[in-house]
């Protein structure tokens, strides 16, 4: 403020009164008025105007402050070494002062008090997820962390999210999360939620909206790449080995059917069809065989014995169906040669060898009696 604006404080000199050692001027100063005595030594502040009742005043001394209403009309109160009063109680106010007669005539000036800035609000969005390559039917954890980084409550808060195609809500999780409907400033809230994918493909998730007072802020966006589930299937690999390859009749031989998952998932429903060729038959075990389960990395065996019954060359042929494979596996063993038994030749061999040396000596002797 100019300093024509102080023209009302030009104080009415007036006659010292009492002792000579002191000096009294009456001053005409308006509100937020500061009277300077010896540079600084004393400072008399009109801080308050209350018409027609008082003007109050903050006194300091050094270090030492003190606080007075001057109410129109009554006895001049002493502060150290001053003694003042109101005697007319409007705005501006009319204030008697007393000070000793070596000070100088104070300065008088305008109080300039800081202006307190009006708080504003400032709503910060993050948003974020565990994890941005799924799968379908995998879940995706969101969170939301809501700031107010500003000086001033947020108030009146509403929370926007958009729930884009290929997710669905998860169980047990609220979408769109909930908000405080006011924040304080230096204070954050953090908001989840959980959504599961449904559809392969790429998406999009738009950011997050908070509209507070007159004021929007929003979040980051974030993109989830979901891929189609590839179905893990089981794959048997049956096989057939035996512990000889060449027996006689009425002998038995040993053969173990063995089936190895390789695959990534359980066979289930597991038919092992066969039976003996013919020319041999099962004496200890079966062939067929039903199995629940066979788990990827499972190895499953079982042992047959069987034994022939006609000479000739023969195989066991299996055929291993399951879930994944309806059609089936068929597996061959190494060709089994079953002989004639070795004691039965000599029972055809020997009488036949006996027949022929009678037949021989039978001939010799004819010959001689016919050479006599």
């Amino acid at each position: 403020m100019r300093l024509t604006y102080f023209l009302l404080l030009l104080p009415l000199v007036l006659p010292a009164t009492g002792s000579a050692a002191t000096q009294s001027f009456n001053f005409t100063v308006p509100n937020n008025t500061a009277l300077n005595f010896e540079n600084g030594a004393y400072i008399i502040e009109i801080i308050e105007i209350s018409p027609p009742y008082y003007a109050r005043v903050n006194m300091t001394y050094g270090n030492v402050s003190r606080f007075n209403n001057l109410y129109d009309g009554e006895a001049a109160i002493t502060f150290n070494e001053i003694r003042l009063r109101a005697f007319s109680v409007a705005d501006p106010a009319r204030i008697y002062i007393e000070f000793p007669t070596g000070w100088g005539y104070p300065k008088i000036s305008q109080i300039v008090r800081p202006t307190t800035p009006v708080g504003v609000p400032n709503i910060a969005l993050t948003k974020s997820v565990d994890k941005t390559n799924i799968n379908v039917g995998d879940i995706a954890e969101f969170k939301i962390k809501v700031e107010n980084i500003g000086n001033a409550t947020a108030d009146n808060m509403t929370l926007t999210e958009q729930l884009p195609n290929g997710f669905s809500n998860a169980q047990g999780s609220r979408f769109p999360p909930t908000v405080n409907t006011e924040l304080a400033p230096g204070s954050s809230q953090e908001l989840y939620y959980a959504l599961r994918a449904v559809d392969s493909g790429t998406f999009d998730f738009k950011p997050t909206i908070i509209k507070y007072g007159s004021k929007t802020s929003q979040s980051n966006p974030i993109t989830i790449t979901v891929s189609a589930v590839k179905q893990e299937k089981s794959n048997l690999v049956p096989a057939i080995s035996l512990d000889k390859s060449r027996i006689s009749i009425d002998d038995s031989i040993k053969a173990t059917v063995t089936i190895t998952n390789n695959g990534k998932a359980p066979a289930k429903s597991v038919l092992v069809e066969g039976s003996p060729p013919l020319g041999m038959k099962v004496v200890e075990g079966d062939l067929r065989q039903v199995y629940d389960l066979i788990n990827p990395g499972e190895k499953i065996e079982n042992r047959v014995t069987l034994k022939g019954t006609e000479a000739g060359n023969f195989t066991i042929n299996l055929r291993t169906i399951y879930n994944d494979n309806p059609i089936g596996i068929s597996t061959e063993s190494e060709q089994i040669s079953v002989t004639e038994n070795e004691r039965e030749y000599l029972y055809v061999v020997l009488p036949v060898v006996m027949i022929a040396i009678g037949a021989v000596s039978f001939a010799i002797k004819r010959h001689r009696e016919y050479s006599f």
